[in-house]
């Protein structure tokens, strides 16, 4: 962008279109407008620019009418704003046609002396270097003033003009330009185009983000039916935000946006380009906001599920997750054990909870029992509270985890962490389902269906006699086991976008948009914390983030970082050990209470880090 303080003279523009000579204190960008505006052939004595065909005119208003209406807030105060200014502020298309003026209604009436109108073509290659021709060919901001204009009849203006980019692929959607005779300059028309452009920027930007979240929520819909089956999901710009087949995701299609063309003729032409898939356009308030595409063809029948499936609430499109829910699906029948393992945060308390929702079982209680916090001294009051003695209809009332479980899902979180003299208590109350210890009169049998969560490898805890085999076998007839986050990376831009229109909505906010290099991004970190560590990471991007898009530069300094964060490894579990110790004076109860582990938990793991304990 030009400085006023950079103004050439008369002389230096003569010698240009004599010599070829560029003045040195010319701008760069303008320097590089004025050779292209020789190259290509413009004359420095047009005396105006070209007036497009109405039916241009006509396709390109079409074609800008979104970018026009976000704009027209800024330029209906620009018409009070700016009357008897000597300024006015222009809207043009990315190919610098004119489409909006408004402003100073004299200035605007001069204007059209040089087709600075409505339907004025102002690309450089029309009417040589001017602010909105330059600002749209090098992308950046231009201010040229009186004779830094090419044309010799244009020098008599001063145009302050700004590219409206794309936040999600940086791509030039219009400009916004503020017009004067150079005699009524004005330095201010600069910061008041900048501040116009940001503004439609930014309503750009929210406009995207709440279609996108509205694309991938009806998508969701759809790849319910459609387990299984190749789909992509385009947004109306042709940018492919979801390829099931990981093939064409985070691309944008060369000419795929719906532009001026009618719906049916996009939609055909999409099945054409995506070996004749079928095509469905997705609609927000009855306009199109993208489509999905679906490899059946007509020869297959969608897979009926029911409306609030409990497992809807697993978002991703990852082949392994598919074929998990599918079986996860095929065991809400049965009372069978179930063993659900996985990295932390990846979601084994929603899967248990999913699976207990969609049993007969659902309308009794799901009881989480933190299996890592049990102490033998404990263990009895966590499972057998003192019951009240009676009973009803539906079974035992009072005692505990294991009555309270009663026609329902007892849930055993983190039962790998459970120390060794607990085990086999537990596994007693499994096998007889007791409400209190030792049986007696006063005991009564619970009827309740297992659910143990780990994220340990607990054949390889038994392997190594650190769990019982026994209790093994009778926790884990059915095992799923959730992958991790970095083996579905395809599936990452869609849980980012969810738990950003999530978190905006707690907010208050409008969910911004992921630009193609932030999706990349996140696509490329590894997620030690998982789903978990994803869904906090985007609350924070919505309180910290003011704009309506995320881009690389908003995102944490881990994930810009190319070189990958080593996950947690035992010496640094030994070290917090030892700082645990030292901090507690050695006691081992405070210490175990410090980590947050059972008390025989400490022991083993002081005992495997080769640790001396205190008073040894």
């Amino acid at each position: 962008m030009v400085a006023r303080g950079h103004f050439v003279r008369k002389a230096d523009w003569a010698r240009f279109l004599e010599t070829g000579l560029v003045p040195g204190d010319l701008d760069p960008d303008l320097a590089a407008s004025w050779l292209r505006s020789r190259d290509c052939g413009v004359l420095p004595d047009r005396i105006s620019a070209p007036q497009v065909a109405s039916e241009i005119l006509s396709r390109t208003r079409k074609e800008t009418a979104e970018l026009r209406r976000l704009a027209r807030t800024a330029l209906l105060r620009a018409r009070a704003m700016l009357k008897d200014t000597g300024v006015m502020m222009i809207l043009a298309s990315p190919d610098c046609v004119i489409t909006e003026t408004e402003g100073d209604r004299g200035v605007i009436d001069t204007g059209r002396e040089n087709r600075l109108q409505i339907g004025g073509d102002w690309q450089e290659t029309s009417i040589g270097t001017n602010a909105i021709g330059t600002a749209a060919a090098s992308g950046r901001p231009a201010l040229v003033h009186g004779i830094q204009h090419f044309c010799e009849e244009i020098q008599r203006w001063s145009c302050a003009a700004v590219p409206i980019l794309d936040p999600v692929d940086g791509t030039v959607r219009g400009i916004v330009d503020i017009s004067g005779q150079t005699d009524m300059f004005q330095p201010q028309s600069m910061a008041l185009a900048m501040a116009v452009g940001d503004e439609i920027s930014q309503a750009l930007a929210r406009l995207i983000g709440e279609e996108r979240e509205a694309l991938y929520q009806q998508f969701m819909d759809r790849r319910a039916r459609w387990q299984n089956t190749h789909m992509i999901l385009i947004d109306r710009r042709g940018a492919v935000l979801h390829d099931t087949r990981a093939v064409w995701s985070n691309q944008a299609i060369r000419g795929g946006a719906i532009g001026a063309r009618g719906e049916e003729d996009w939609a055909g032409e999409m099945s054409d380009r995506f070996s004749g898939m079928d095509s469905e356009i997705l609609r927000r308030d009855g306009l199109p906001i993208g489509m999905v595409l679906t490899a059946y063809r007509g020869h297959r029948r969608p897979v009926e599920t029911p409306s609030g499936d409990p497992f809807d609430a697993f978002l991703g499109t990852d082949p392994a997750i598919l074929k998990l829910l599918e079986h996860a699906r095929c065991v809400t029948a049965s009372n069978v054990p179930v063993l659900i393992s996985g990295e932390t945060g990846t979601g084994k308390e929603l899967l248990a909870r999913a699976i207990h929702d969609a049993s007969s079982r659902r309308h009794g209680h799901y009881v989480p029992v933190n299996c890592g916090a049990l102490r033998a001294d404990s263990a009895a009051g966590v499972l057998f509270e003192p019951p009240d003695q009676t009973m009803d209809q539906t079974g035992p009332r009072g005692g505990g985890a294991v009555a309270e479980a009663h026609g329902g899902t007892l849930c055993l979180d983190e039962i790998g962490e459970m120390p060794e003299d607990v085990q086999p208590f537990l596994l007693r109350v499994l096998e007889d389902g007791l409400t209190r210890a030792g049986g007696g009169a006063a005991s009564h049998r619970s009827d309740f269906r297992v659910i143990a969560l780990t994220h340990r490898d607990l054949p390889r805890d038994v392997a190594e006699n650190r769990f019982r085999r026994d209790l093994f076998h009778r926790i884990s007839t059915i095992q799923f086991r959730l992958p991790p986050l970095r083996d579905r990376a395809e599936d990452i831009p869609l849980l980012a976008q969810h738990f950003l229109a999530e978190a905006a909505a707690e907010a208050g906010r409008q969910a911004p948009a992921l630009t193609r290099a932030a999706r990349e991004a996140l696509m490329a970190y590894p997620w030690p914390g998982n789903a978990r560590e994803l869904r906090n990471d985007m609350q924070a991007l919505v309180l910290f983030c003011g704009r309506g898009v995320i881009d690389t530069g908003d995102l944490p300094d881990k994930i810009r970082d190319p070189a990958a964060p080593p996950a947690p490894t035992e010496p640094d579990e030994r070290t917090r050990i030892i700082e645990a110790m030292a901090a507690s004076d050695g006691n081992m109860s405070a210490t175990a209470r410090r980590l947050g582990i059972a008390r025989s938990t400490l022991y083993t793991k002081i005992a495997a880090y080769g640790l001396a304990r205190p008073g040894n």
